[in-house]
């Protein structure tokens, strides 16, 4: 087994995958609270989500399109930049269009940094992209761990929402920074993006196969991530700190989970790893709603985060494996786009069904998403072995 080379921009992309999650979760740890602020449903509550991701979504194209022409750099510094004004505007809003707009300017930021971590990665390390990938991305739910405690301590200790998003803008510019200072690889050799190259990737049916597989991973992550704490808070402990654990709980088997594919992603196929996750998760999130006591939906809750932990990096790296596009910066781009689809939608669509049915009910839509995931999976991995087979033919 290889030893891991840590590069200084190694360290600021996970830095930045750490305040990516920070500007992820703030909103779904202080919900409760800026629900009472604004006197809004859950339904609006998810609906922030959903604005931030419609957001990502149009940022992700916009730097695809763009960061060929002007570098990687000048986005990612970017990013953050507006990651950090986007909380801070939180932080002084005083109606809900104003959190909106924050959440928004936040998604602006988040998409410069979705767009190009993993191009970043790959340019940083191109033999072992599976690898330092799912690495990369363990970094995401450190951040959610270490900020949703962070946060729910500081909420249980009566320390206002607004001053919790002012903290969490330093963290964003202190990694703005970083990056403005640090040196970039020389830029890959890679097809110019043009409308040809566009249709030339979308009109590929095994590309809308994984869109469809990260769409539904992705979908499930965010469910667990933003309503986790909503969750505890309506059936299980009106403490704050109880909530946030649970989040912290979940993140903090997300990133065991991508350490541990990145180590089987050298000994089994990708295919594998995600199809015993997504069995995983089926049986757990069938089991998730029925739990009655707090440490019982804690136990189920880790099991889901090891389960979900997967998806996003090791559907990027399978893809990457098996699309020859000419260009895996604006492949990635658009994956993520689905990505963002999926997490966008499904907080709002659990708050209409907490809405009506009770949060619980929203819940038993996360199995069905599960079954749906490990269908495209095994269709997925019967596609990689028939084109290997004519591969081997030839």
């Amino acid at each position: 087994m290889k030893r891991i080379k840590i590069k200084k921009l190694d360290i600021a992309t996970w830095a930045s995958f750490i305040m990516f999650a920070a500007s992820a979760i703030i909103v779904a740890v202080c919900l409760p609270e800026i629900s009472n602020t604004f006197s809004t449903n859950l339904a609006e509550g998810g609906g922030l989500e959903t604005a931030r991701s419609v957001v990502i979504l149009a940022t992700l194209l916009l730097a695809g399109i763009l960061s060929q022409r002007l570098g990687k750099k000048k986005f990612l510094a970017s990013g953050q930049y507006l990651i950090a004004a986007g909380l801070l505007l939180g932080s002084v809003a005083q109606t809900y269009p104003t959190i909106i707009l924050a959440v928004m300017l936040m998604g602006a930021g988040a998409g410069f940094s979705e767009a190009l971590l993993n191009p970043l990665i790959i340019d940083l390390h191109p033999r072992e992209s599976g690898r330092y990938l799912n690495i990369g991305h363990a970094f995401y739910p450190i951040g959610v761990m270490t900020f949703a405690l962070l946060f729910g301590e500081l909420l249980t200790l009566d320390v206002s929402w607004r001053i919790i998003f002012r903290i969490a803008a330093v963290g964003s510019l202190g990694v703005a920074i970083l990056f403005t200072v640090l040196t970039f690889p020389p830029e890959r050799t890679e097809i110019k993006v043009n409308p040809r190259l566009f249709t030339s990737i979308l009109s590929r049916g095994a590309f809308w196969l994984f869109a469809m597989a990260i769409m539904l991973g992705a979908a499930i992550e965010s469910a667990f991530t933003f309503w986790s704490r909503t969750y505890v808070g309506v059936y299980l402990s009106e403490i704050p700190r109880s909530g946030a654990i649970a989040v912290v709980l979940f993140a903090a088997a997300m990133a065991i989970g991508r350490f541990i594919s990145g180590y089987l992603a050298n000994k089994t196929s990708l295919n594998n790893i995600m199809i015993g996750s997504g069995l995983l998760g089926l049986v757990v999130s069938i089991l998730i709603p029925m739990a009655s006591s707090l440490w019982g939906f804690y136990a189920l809750l880790a099991l889901a985060g090891l389960a979900t932990a997967c998806f996003w990096p090791t559907i990027m790296a399978e893809a990457d494996n098996y699309l020859a596009t000419g260009n895996s910066t604006l492949m990635f781009i658009l994956l993520a786009c689905a990505g963002m689809v999926g997490i966008g939608l499904t907080p709002w669509i659990l708050g209409l069904i907490g809405d009506s049915s009770g949060l619980k009910a929203g819940f038993v839509l996360i199995p069905a998403l599960f079954i749906v995931l490990i269908l495209v999976l095994v269709f997925e991995r019967r596609l990689t072995r028939h084109r290997l087979g004519l591969q081997t033919q030839g």
